[in-house]
């Protein structure tokens, strides 16, 4: 594939991905966090999953009721990538009226519905330049953690491939419109199973930087590297291949498998009609690279430059 190191500098350029590097700054608030999906919180003999999720101010000014709706599958996706069952959410609302805040509540019933994912309170201010944040807990008794992926496992890739893209010019694909409810509330519980199962012991939730992108932030995390292979890669009849490299979905995971437990871990997600399928293998390069065949392209040596610095990050000396 002679374009393929023209997908791996694209990945790379992708303000999606850049704009993560901006996550160091989180370092300022002591030790232990370490980028992950979610934070977990032992209670009770089982662990809460945390997470929390900003919107772009100019998505919520353009679409109000397409980012309320995002701001709840963000944070429910988030609670699956764990391994979670989600609980419930709130939202935190600045709008500069009702009229705009109304559509934007009136998009986090919608998502919150659809996804079977209560919403149990939060705040709201009007008058303001329109801002947006939601949070959702969920719980785990088996934790898929990114930090636990390790040389020799089998990259998984997850989706719901039967949706659409929002618009012509974003990265944005929904499968919120095209799969019935009682699906959308059973989809995440494919990664619940595959945790339990101890068919795989760690995950990652595709976001903002597509792809490629989150795979690079769930090696930083676990200090490895991995092997892409575009070709093997789920995706959407039709789609084009580097649109899909960058796209965000609202279903959309890398797990990580033993290779004996592949594709019993792909099991789970086929049964709910999802695409899943084995598409690379995690090393100890500390690189990721994209491959076709006998052409691979290297995306990003996190040995040599670091995507956020955070804990895991491999090390020029291993």
């Amino acid at each position: 594939m002679p374009e393929l190191q023209q997908l791996a500098d694209a990945v790379r350029a992708a303000p999606g991905l850049q704009g993560k590097r901006d996550v160091r700054l989180i370092e300022r608030l002591g030790a232990g966090i370490d980028g992950d999906d979610a934070a977990l919180v032992p209670y009770a003999g089982e662990l809460l999953v945390i997470c929390g999720e900003a919107m772009s101010p100019p998505f919520l000014l353009a679409d109000p009721f397409g980012a309320g709706a995002a701001a709840v599958v963000t944070n429910v996706s988030d609670v699956r990538a764990m391994g979670g069952r989600p609980l419930a959410l709130v939202d935190m609302l600045v709008s500069p009226d009702a009229a705009h805040a109304e559509q934007v509540l009136d998009g986090i019933a919608w998502a919150a519905g659809l996804l079977g994912v209560p919403v149990v309170g939060g705040h709201l201010t009007l008058g303001h330049p329109p801002a947006l944040s939601a949070s959702c807990t969920g719980v785990t008794r088996a934790p898929l953690q990114a930090s636990m992926a390790a040389p020799g496992d089998v990259l998984l890739a997850a989706f719901a491939t039967d949706g659409r893209y929002m618009s012509d010019t974003q990265p944005f694909f929904t499968a919120l419109h095209d799969r019935a409810p009682e699906r959308l509330r059973d989809d995440g519980d494919a990664l619940v199973e595959i945790a339990e199962a101890g068919l795989c012991h760690a995950a990652r939730d595709v976001s903002m930087p597509g792809v490629a992108g989150s795979l690079l932030q769930m090696l930083e995390t676990a200090g490895c590297g991995a092997r892409l292979d575009v070709d093997a890669l789920p995706r959407p009849r039709g789609a084009d291949l580097k649109r899909w490299l960058l796209t965000f979905p609202s279903f959309g995971f890398l797990p990580a498998a033993r290779p004996e437990h592949a594709d019993a871990a792909c099991e789970p997600f086929l049964r709910r009609g999802l695409a899943c399928a084995p598409c690379g293998a995690f090393d100890d390069t500390g690189t990721l690279r994209l491959v076709s065949g006998a052409a691979e392209a290297t995306v990003w040596d996190l040995t040599a430059t670091p995507l956020t610095g955070l804990a895991g990050s491999p090390s020029a000396d291993g």
